[in-house]
């Protein structure tokens, strides 16, 4: 009797976050919440409000955009690793969530151990501009002209830990050139700057630029990945122009909290997969600069691990910061 006793308390115990939460035939039971650590505007908050009316009719529950920012992230990642692992509150976010651990001492979480990956979306194509002042017209002339003068040119980002300070990173590294850092709070500033040619040289969104380079105030070198954009299919790749491995890629995924249900992550899978399969969803982010690129969790966890691994490198390299 004891041991019927022990079990059915072990099965009682193992039932309590569904008593207390949200049963996976129930879900959701109440808003969610899709929580951004980006500003309105960015990548990663256009894609949120994309899916929120989708998620919302699919589940006939509100699927509530949150923009959380600051301190880089975490703020916004630590209250979803906090939050009840029932589903109700989701990490929508981009790829710094690889770098902002490895910069940023007792951050308090792990984004392998403490999220649980429900499914890749998208990606943002970075380019590599300069100044039209800057007498070089493709990336081996850039390398050239900062060999020429180390530590005399300048590159923005919107700040420490970006894809767009990372990719100038490897750059350098894999040219053995030096480039100055000049970081930014923010695309716009650092944009700024860049048009008005108070720094020489930066990666930013293809999308976010395409426009000036057609008006002639900034000039367009190359392209990361291993394709070219389908924006500029006439630029070359870096890798084509002899800088290979400098394909960081800016994705946007989403995650829930470490030990939500596998019933509950597997049908937000289905549902965010299946809304960003639909060609009118996939012409809808494109209109606004991101590529769909879905995949599932597993996926989205080896995506994780690699991009943390090779970061470490750049990082530790580069010695940088958090702001």
């Amino acid at each position: 009797m004891r041991r019927i006793t022990f079990v059915l308390g072990v099965a009682l115990i193992g039932a309590a976050p569904f008593a207390a939460g949200q049963s996976p035939e129930t879900y959701p039971s109440r808003t969610v919440t899709l929580v951004v650590p980006t500003s309105p505007g960015t990548a990663a908050d256009i894609t949120a409000r994309v899916f929120s009316p989708r998620l919302q009719q699919m589940f006939d529950r509100p699927f509530v955009v949150d923009n959380r920012t600051g301190a880089s992230g975490n703020i916004a990642v630590a209250d979803v690793v906090k939050a009840a692992p029932d589903g109700h509150n989701l990490l929508l976010t981009a790829s710094t969530l690889a770098v902002t651990p490895l910069m940023t001492r007792n951050v308090g979480w792990d984004p392998v151990k403490d999220l649980q990956p429900v499914a890749l979306l998208s990606y943002i194509a970075l380019v590599l501009l300069v100044h039209p002042s800057v007498p070089v017209q493709d990336v081996q002339g850039l390398i050239a002209l900062a060999r020429q003068r180390p530590g005399v040119l300048n590159y923005g980002s919107p700040g420490s830990g970006t894809p767009h300070q990372l990719a100038m990173e490897l750059v350098k590294q894999t040219a053995g050139i030096e480039i100055t850092h000049v970081p930014y709070k923010g695309t716009g500033p650092a944009l700024t700057d860049l048009l008005a040619g108070r720094v020489e040289t930066a990666f930013f969104p293809v999308h976010n630029t395409v426009q000036y380079v057609r008006s002639g105030r900034l000039r367009m070198l190359g392209s990361l990945g291993n394709k070219r954009t389908p924006w500029t299919p006439e630029l070359p790749t870096l890798n084509e122009q002899g800088v290979p491995g400098v394909d960081v890629d800016a994705w946007i995924a989403v995650y829930a909290p470490a030990g939500t249900p596998s019933e509950i992550v597997n049908r937000l899978t289905r549902a965010f997969l299946g809304i960003i399969s639909a060609p009118e969803m996939r012409d809808n982010l494109f209109k606004q600069g991101i590529v769909a690129s879905p995949g599932g969790p597993d996926e989205l966890a080896r995506l994780l691990k690699s991009d943390m691994a090779r970061y470490r490198k750049v990082i530790e390299q580069a010695g940088i910061t958090s702001d």
